[in-house]
């Protein structure tokens, strides 16, 4: 049985891997066998050979035993040579009732060979078929059938199958319990419900097990391979192995029947074992940082509970101060009543100095308020001779004004007269042409002179109005340049007036930098110290207002001052208050105070907001400031979105990053700004860079506040250089102004000149013209006359024209004149107007005081009634706390007869007591347990993990072994591999040598093929013949005649084939060792000279082998003769 037992050698060695850990506290060996079984291991066997090769069984026992020292545990040899019957694993008998066929059959066996035959159809296999049933095997295992109740016989609702095995010897199983005889026992039920186990002790008939796990215990103990295809061959299985000659399947035949199969498929379910071991470590390792927190906190637990009896003896001690706190804090009340006694008392002497002081400011208030009176009539009377100047400058405007549309009538009659006048001087001048080309035949000397005299006239003429128009193209010039000068002097007015501006508020700006050196939160605006100091004193419903917000934040870097308070300005100055009845009340206080600061109701939710900042690379104005109220910190991010606000040093480098993610914004990136004050990027695409109009700095993000005087300062004396320059520039104007009007009246001058030189040139052409004219004939005189008199015309209505225009300019600045005089005394008029109506104020706003004044009086008086009654109350006040003391002294000493010290006061007690009893309380809460009880329960926790840290460290050192021992058992199996092929090919060709036959098997472990090679008798003669050997077989050199040039199975007869398939099946067996072996319809396919060698074979295996039992099955006729050891079973014809 030394296959048998190696196999279980393995099963134990890994059976209940999964639960490898427990295996290991009981034993501590990871091969240790199952406790409730006697299997024997195999080194008990004493079967292996030195060198861990399994030892093989020949024919020729003795041999075996003297070549491999073996040492039998079932039988000896006996001196007869028949080894001696097994004293276990024996079948004694099979009952059927009502199985496939029987009705009620009982087949007794012998421990050797049973020979079971009868026709077709008489039940010869169903009597393997309810063996290998009742042991437990599958239905699909026996071919017969499908299901359990295919095999109830027909017409009947269940059946049984029933066996014995012998149970005796040293190896019996469990004797005490079942017996030297177990009786097993199976019902098949027809209703498809499940089959029914019993086992039972044979000579007690007590049931011992209905459990299949059991029945599998005792065959395995036994050896019974009930599911080996090998060891109990089926009439299918037979013929399927007698059929069969494919490598591949006989190979599988092989690993099978010898087990290799099963103990391949175990050392594989011990490596997934292994790694699901493991798997479970890792899950170990997982949960055992649970355990240690586990631990730590009942450590804490414990802990808590030492810590609680020091609370409760401390609660004593807090009680008493407690007591006589309360009697310090009743005496410390009368005293504060006798003290606000006497403060009421001198409220009421400042009361009385009060009504007092507030009659005589009334006095006072009242003589002042009939001073301002006076004085208000005094300039009311001021007003009628203003109001009288007045009116004179008035009419004479209207007098100006309608003397200005008569000029403005009279100048279009002159222009309608001097147009008429030109046409007649144009007509008359074309006659005189006319009239003097024709007589120009008849000039004479003279007149040539004379018209060369007006020639020159006239080109003097000419030259002076060409330098007339030179002069007034000069003045024109000069006009020009005036105006643009005046607008260069309005520019610099302007350039004046706003260096002004600037110089002012830097220097208003300035005296607040000053003022924030004394209190820098005046440089959140007016007010604001005062307000914080009120808030502070006011009770607020929810929060306390926060702010201002500058005054939580400080920068990391300055560089970034003016671009963060810029983006910051206003939000800065803000408080926060997170209800509206809070905003109500800072607002009141910000009227009272003056401040203008931003009221903001807030979330005082702590949100997180990383998942909005962009990537770590980035500086966001959130990471270079330091904030120290997280509220302010969200409002930012809310209000100014902080977190996604991007600081560069360079334009470039922004431009590059805000297009940086496909042309648009980075993640998370909604601004970036530069360190010299501009905004970067476009929301719409592309570049955009936008210059940031920069606040003023100031002390509202940290920072020094000298440094920053000290940088308004040089702004100052810069802005006041620029100032100068533009002082300068406009007095370099106003001087190069004046300069062009003297150039200007020059050139009229000039101009004048030049007229009064053309005037003269003219009168001197009118003398010539009338010396020839005295010589022209008459029409021309006429003609020329009459244009001498329409020149005269149109020349007195040019004068008068211009002195007509002169009259209307001279109105105008008379108007203008009178104009400025009326807004003057109306400037007067308004003057004494406003002070009139600013003392009248004065007066009224001084009235009002005195009413104040009046109501103070009033709201004294009252006052002084409710401080004298508050008086009688704190009297009686008194009296109470007294008789206060008094009880709560008389409870104090209850306590203790001592007084003893108070170290702290009542409400720091209370709460101290408080804290103690509700950790006292929580204690109780959490654990219901007593310290002594969690001491315990925090032992176990530590003692918990401890175990669960050295488990888990032995475990794995375990797991390490049986890696290495699973390498070793493989390598053994590949060494029982080896032998096992050894010992069935040694068996193999001793057995084809009863027919004469020579032949091996050749394995192929690598493709897993079987090919078996027989060469029959026949063959074997033949081929000696045709070389002339000898009958003994040996040639005549000396040499075998046997070749081993062996056929394949394929070309051998049927017989032949079923013979040596015998012997392959019987080298199996031989190499198995099996208790039980079973062959149904082995001898089918063999003529009669087969069939007896093989019978005598089984038959002599047989009997050299006592501690196997042979069940064969055949419906040939048999030639064999039973005897002590040989038992034929002949079933009766079927009922047809």
């Amino acid at each position: 049985m030394a296959k048998s037992r190696l196999k279980r050698q393995f099963s134990d060695d890994y059976r209940g891997s999964d639960n490898i850990e427990q295996e290991a506290k009981e034993n501590g060996n990871p091969h240790t066998t199952n406790g409730k079984s006697k299997r024997t291991r195999v080194d008990q066997s004493q079967e292996s050979v030195g060198n861990g090769d399994f030892g093989m069984q020949s024919q020729d026992s003795d041999a075996a035993n003297t070549r491999t020292n073996v040492t039998r545990l079932r039988g000896k040899q006996t001196q007869q040579g028949l080894a001696a019957e097994s004293e276990f694993g024996v079948i004694e008998s099979i009952e059927l009732i009502d199985f496939m066929c029987h009705e009620k059959t009982v087949v007794n066996l012998t421990p050797r060979v049973n020979f079971i035959t009868g026709q077709n159809g008489s039940g010869k296999s169903a009597i393997l078929t309810a063996l290998m049933v009742a042991l437990g095997g599958k239905v699909s295992v026996t071919n017969r059938a499908t299901s359990l109740k295919d095999l109830i016989r027909g017409g009947r609702s269940s059946a049984t199958v029933r066996v014995k095995l012998r149970n005796r010897g040293s190896e019996a199983f469990y004797p005490e319990t079942y017996g030297q005889t177990i009786i097993i026992e199976r019902q098949l039920n027809s209703s498809g419900s499940a089959s029914s186990y019993k086992i039972t002790n044979g000579d007690t008939r007590a049931v011992v097990s209905r459990k299949r796990e059991d029945i599998v215990n005792i065959t395995d103990h036994m050896g019974i391979q009930v599911d080996n295809p090998i060891n109990m061959l089926s009439q299918d299985a037979a013929r399927e192995f007698l059929a069969k000659t494919n490598p591949d399947s006989m190979y599988m035949f092989f690993l099978k029947g010898t087990q290799l199969f099963q103990l391949s498929e175990d050392l594989e379910s011990v490596r997934l074992a292994i790694a699901r071991a493991e798997s479970s470590i890792e899950r170990k390792k997982e949960v055992l940082p649970e355990m240690r927190a586990e631990k730590k906190r009942w450590e804490q637990h414990y802990e808590d509970m030492r810590q609680a009896r020091d609370i409760s003896t401390r609660l004593d001690s807090l009680g008493q101060q407690m007591a006589w706190a309360l009697v310090e804090e009743v005496e410390a009340e009368v005293s504060q009543v006798d003290q606000e006694v006497e403060m009421h008392a001198k409220k009421v002497s400042l009361v009385d100095e009060k009504i007092g002081s507030e009659n005589a400011a009334i006095e006072e208030i009242e003589q002042e308020v009939r001073r301002m009176q006076e004085q208000v009539e005094s300039q009311l009377a001021q007003i009628s001779p203003l109001q009288d100047e007045r009116s004179t400058p008035v009419s004479a405007i209207e007098d100006i004004k309608s003397q200005l549309r008569q000029y403005k009538q009279t100048e279009i009659e002159i222009n309608t007269e001097a147009r008429r006048i030109r046409e007649r001087i144009d007509s008359l001048n074309k006659e005189i042409d006319a009239e003097r080309a024709r007589l120009q035949e008849t000039d004479q000397d003279g007149k040539e002179r004379l018209r060369n005299t007006i020639v020159s006239l006239e080109e003097t003429i000419k030259e002076e109005e060409s330098r007339i128009a030179q002069l007034q193209g000069e003045q024109q010039e000069y006009e020009q340049q005036s105006r643009s000068l005046s607008d260069s002097k309005s520019g610099y007015i302007r350039a004046v007036d706003k260096a002004k501006t600037i110089v002012s508020r830097t220097r208003s700006n300035l005296d607040d930098l000053k003022r924030q050196t004394a209190n820098r939160l005046n440089a959140f605006g007016r007010g604001v110290p005062e307000a914080l100091a009120l808030i502070k004193k006011t009770k607020w419903r929810g929060m306390q207002p926060v702010g201002p917000i500058g005054d939580c934040i400080k920068l990391r870097d300055r560089r970034w001052a003016p671009v963060i308070e810029t983006t910051l300005d206003k939000s800065l100055n803000a408080f926060l208050v997170d209800s509206h009845a809070d905003r109500v009340t800072l607002d009141g206080i910000f009227r009272r105070v003056g401040c203008q600061s931003r009221i903001i109701i807030c979330n005082t939710e702590l949100f997180d907001y990383s998942a909005g900042e962009p990537s770590t690379e980035y500086l966001t104005m959130l990471r270079t400031l330091d904030i120290s109220n997280e509220v302010v910190k969200r409002q930012l991010i809310n209000l100014n979105r902080i977190e996604q606000v991007i600081l560069v040093e360079q334009r470039a480098l922004g431009d590059k990053i805000m297009s940086s993610n496909n042309g648009g914004f980075p993640k998370n990136v909604i601004a970036c700004l530069s360190v010299d004050g501009y905004s970067v990027g476009s929301r719409s695409g592309g570049l955009a860079t936008q210059a940031m109009n920069l606040v003023r700095q100031s002390s509202r993000l940290g920072g020094d506040i000298a440094t920053v005087i000290e940088r308004e300062e040089q702004q100052l004396v810069a802005q006041t250089g620029e100032l100068e320059e533009a002082k300068r520039l406009l007095d370099k104007a106003d001087h190069e102004l004046k300069s062009l009007q003297s150039k200007h009246q020059l050139a009229v001058a000039k101009v004048r000149k030049c007229k009064e030189t053309i005037n003269r040139a003219k009168a001197e052409i009118e003398k010539t013209r009338d010396l020839l004219r005295s010589n022209e004939p008459t029409k021309v005189a006429g003609l020329e006359a009459e244009l001498e008199t329409f020149a005269s015309q149109l020349e007195s209505i040019q004068t008068q024209f211009r002195d007509h225009h002169l009259l209307q300019v001279a109105k105008r600045e008379e108007l203008q004149q009178i104009e400025a005089s009326i807004a003057l005394i109306d400037r007067k008029i308004d003057a004494v107007r406003a002070k009139a109506e600013t003392l009248r104020q004065s007066a009224d706003n001084k009235s009002s005081e005195s009413q104040r004044h009046a109501e103070n009086i009033e709201y004294y008086r009252s006052k002084r009634v409710k401080l004298e009654e508050a008086a009688q109350r704190l009297v009686q006040k008194r009296s109470g706390l007294q008789q206060k003391v008094d009880e709560v002294t008389t409870d104090a000493r209850k306590l203790g007869n001592e007084r003893v010290q108070v170290e702290h006061s009542a409400s720091r007690l209370d709460r101290m007591i408080t804290e103690c009893r509700a950790r006292l309380e929580e204690i109780e809460r959490t654990s219901s347990m007593s310290l002594a009880d969690v001491a315990e329960k925090a032992q176990n926790y530590i003692s918990a993990y401890n175990k669960a840290k050295d488990e888990l460290r032995t475990i794995t050192r375990l797991i390490s072994s049986l890696k290495s021992a699973h390498q070793m058992r493989l390598h053994m199996w590949t060494q029982f591999r080896d032998s096992m092929t050894m010992r069935t090919k040694m068996h193999f060709t001793t057995l084809l040598q009863n027919r004469g036959y020579a032949g091996k098997l050749e394995f192929d472990h690598t493709q897993r093929t079987l090919v078996p090679k027989v060469k029959t008798d026949q063959d074997i003669v033949s081929e000696r013949a045709s070389r002339g050997d000898s009958v003994n077989g040996r040639s005549q050199n000396g040499s075998s005649g046997v070749s081993f040039q062996r056929k394949d199975t394929k070309s051998l007869s049927g017989g032949e084939k079923s013979f040596t398939t015998i012997c392959l099946l019987l080298a199996l067996w031989e190499a198995m060792n099996c208790p039980v072996r079973a062959l149904d319809e082995f001898d089918v396919f063999m003529d009669a000279a087969n069939r007896a060698a093989a019978m005598n074979m089984m038959v002599g295996s047989a009997q050299s082998k006592g501690e196997t039992q042979y069940i064969l099955i055949t419906p040939q006729d048999l030639g064999v003769k039973p005897s002590d050891t040989v038992s034929i079973l002949r079933l009766a014809p079927p009922k047809r």
